[in-house]
């Protein structure tokens, strides 16, 4: 039957996956990027404990579209992380991932604990030198990257590696799981995931760069502050590799709990 695998379709998807997950194969991806200066004390708010802010609070956008993918479907994302620090050791916290594919949202969510959402449109879009990527969720553009192409760009420097949380809400938790009084907050403390990334770049142009947060009780990018656009750059022909993760440390799941909420896309006050 269908729903249950045999050993050799075990081994053919084990096989398939041995080296993670390729978006862009063939070098088919198209990415817009810029890199940005924030508020220290915004950083130190919205990443989890056992986290710290880089040495400046400079965070990163990227809209990007793969037309080929080795989980069998196109998909599309949409990225705001910062640049941290865990045990002394820089990384990249993704605050939100929105995407347009369901394999991609399951994968990454459930397997490595990016905070992936839903989203109807995330596109990338170029008429001569400018350069604009979009991602509209609930109806509303909550990110948009704008580039004036310039001239050619270089390679950037090797990426750190993600940080992520992994967790699952208990289901002994009542009310949407989350009762003041409880002490089963999740299936197992929230864990820390630490995986890296093999990046084929493509044909890269530089720019001058603008940031834009839409307005969302949903997603309330908005509440961060994007002081100065410190480069931005369009990636055409990328192949992006995510490699297998590892779990790295374990986060106090009371410390934890008011950053949970975030992944459900649930606006405050509407419970």
């Amino acid at each position: 039957m269908g729903f249950v695998y045999s050993s050799d379709d075990i081994a053919r998807w084990d096989k398939h996956f041995s080296d993670g997950f390729t978006f862009g194969t063939g070098n088919t991806a198209v990415m817009v990027s810029a890199v940005f200066r924030t508020k220290e004390e915004v950083v130190k708010r919205v990443i989890p404990p056992t986290f710290e802010p880089f040495k400046d609070p400079i965070g990163g956008v990227y809209v990007v579209e793969y037309p080929r993918t080795n989980i069998g479907e196109s998909s599309n994302e949409a990225c705001v992380y910062f640049f941290v620090q865990y045990k002394g050791v820089p990384g990249r916290y993704c605050l939100t991932l929105p995407v347009t594919n369901v394999m991609s949202l399951i994968g990454g969510r459930e397997i490595y604990g990016f905070p992936k959402k839903m989203a109807e449109k995330i596109t990338v879009e170029r008429e001569g030198d400018k350069v604009t990527g979009v991602c509209i969720r609930k109806g509303i553009k909550i990110i948009e990257v704008k580039v004036n192409l310039t001239g050619p760009g270089e390679p950037p420097p090797p990426l750190p590696p993600w940080y992520l949380t992994k967790y699952f809400p208990h289901p002994k938790l009542g009310h949407f799981g989350w009762t003041s009084e409880s002490t089963e907050i999740f299936d197992f403390n929230p864990r820390v995931i630490k995986c890296t990334v093999e990046i084929d770049w493509g044909k890269i142009e530089a720019g001058e760069g603008q940031i834009l947060f839409g307005n969302s009780q949903d997603d309330p990018l908005h509440e961060i502050p994007v002081e100065a656009v410190l480069g931005a750059s369009l990636y055409d022909g990328m192949e992006i590799r995510l490699l297998p993760g590892e779990v790295v440390g374990e986060i106090d799941p009371v410390k934890f709990r008011p950053y949970a909420f975030g992944i459900w896309g649930a606006r405050k006050g509407t419970l």
